[in-house]
């Protein structure tokens, strides 16, 4: 019997679906690159804003009819998608076989008839991998959908982190990102996600660490020195700021104030390493006036650490607190208006780019090759952010030196050096 994968959305539901593969291969079943070649498909949603809720019903209805030419095929719907939306018996789920909320491989394995003593494993493959440090959040923003999905903030054991992390690295792993919520809120016995970022760094001395969203509020400050320290956790900080104005991050309920991404971005500045910042913003949030979007404009533009924006509208999402206030206050920033400003925050991160374009130009840098035609920089996320591409095939799964030849925004021309 074969079975599929599709998983979408983040990196932290790639680490489910990789979950559920461990299940699946544990339980007798074998992977297949095909759907069409498979008798089960798992489907891995999201549905953290409106076009992900979207996409992810799109993929459903394109599995449900492929199981409509073959009724013995089946379908599990798992992820995001039934954690917000649980069935309320309206119909609608009879043609899909199992229904398994964010990350459920026990409920999962219990249905395949298969019994785990031990501890879940993960299998996977590939030169950059995802290992999940904790599950939830607890900062209860008011445009977000992820508390309802995955529960309050609960960190993930770290012996069990060090565990996985060595299968990572058994299964071929060159790069692991940490990833959570709100990883910078991961305490575990007084140890802090630098101290646990420095003993994974230590373990695994030869592969690269690269830490996702890290909530201006739990920022691990700590970081910067490790940078220095350990050339192996790479200077790369993912950190969703949402805005730069005051008001708009009271509204949002962010619990802290424009000070305090300023004073993570000037000490970033200050490091004696070179480090590059993805910033998430949220523009158009109800309220939000011409004056509040300058603000996060300028923000953005501001610092030499800036290197990626990963900008969004907002989103009406049903069950926030804002979806009401919104409607309530009746300020909602018209669909123009907040098109106009997205495009103008995208004027500023080719403005970013090319301060980073001119830096990189005619430089060595260490590049982690992804295939055999690219690869990214430590200062750039595998899938998401810039790529560099090699003037001749490299072996995959390997880092090297390569020299920058042409850089242009998102597109780096690079040339292997001996």
């Amino acid at each position: 019997m074969k079975y599929h994968v599709v998983s979408l959305g983040c990196p932290k539901n790639k680490v489910d679906s990789e979950r559920f593969a461990w299940v699946m291969n544990s339980a007798g079943w074998k992977y297949s690159e095909e759907a069409d070649r498979s008798d089960m498909i798992i489907l891995n949603t999201c549905a953290f804003i409106a076009p992900a809720t979207e996409e992810s019903l799109d993929y459903l209805s394109d599995i449900l009819r492929w199981k409509s030419a073959d009724l013995t095929r089946k379908v599990v719907l798992a992820g995001c998608l039934p954690g917000r939306y649980s069935d309320d018996g309206s119909g609608g789920l009879e043609d899909i076989d199992l229904v398994i909320g964010p990350g459920d491989w026990r409920k999962l394995s219990s249905w395949l008839g298969a019994v785990f003593d031990g501890p879940a494993g993960v299998i996977g493959s590939g030169s950059y991998r995802y290992l999940r440090i904790a599950n939830g959040c607890s900062n209860n923003c008011a445009y977000c959908t992820i508390p309802a999905i995955r529960g309050k903030f609960v960190p993930q054991r770290m012996d069990t982190i060090l565990r996985e992390s060595d299968l990572l690295v058994q299964q071929g792993a060159k790069e692991i990102g940490l990833v959570a919520q709100d990883s910078g809120n991961w305490l575990q016995d007084g140890t802090d996600l630098a101290s646990l970022t420095e003993t994974l760094a230590a373990r695994h001395p030869s592969i690269w660490f690269r830490l996702y969203y890290l909530h201006p509020l739990h920022f691990p400050h700590r970081l910067i020195d490790i940078f220095s320290r350990f050339s192996n956790v790479v200077p790369y900080i993912d950190m969703p700021v949402q805005h730069a104005s005051d008001s708009i991050l009271k509204r949002m309920g962010r619990r802290h104030g424009v000070e305090t991404i300023e004073k993570i971005m000037e000490e970033l500045d200050r490091s004696p390493v070179e480090i590059a910042v993805r910033y998430t913003v949220i523009t158009g949030y109800p309220g939000e006036t011409e004056s509040d979007f300058i603000a996060l404009r300028n923000f953005l533009g501001r610092y030499d650490s800036g290197r990626h924006i990963a900008a969004f509208s907002w989103y009406p999402e049903e069950g926030t607190l804002e979806y009401a206030r919104a409607v309530e206050r009746g300020d909602a920033v018209d669909d123009s208006t907040a098109s106009r400003r997205l495009a103008s925050l995208s004027a500023v991160g080719d403005s970013l780019y090319a301060n980073w374009d001119q830096r990189l130009q005619g430089r060595e840098i260490p590049v982690l090759v992804d295939d055999i035609h690219s690869g990214h920089t430590v200062w750039d996320a595998p899938e998401v952010d810039a790529v560099v591409t090699f003037t001749e095939a490299v072996t995959p799964g390997t880092i090297v030196k390569a020299r920058v030849i042409e850089s242009s925004g998102a597109v780096l021309m690079a040339e292997l050096v001996n």
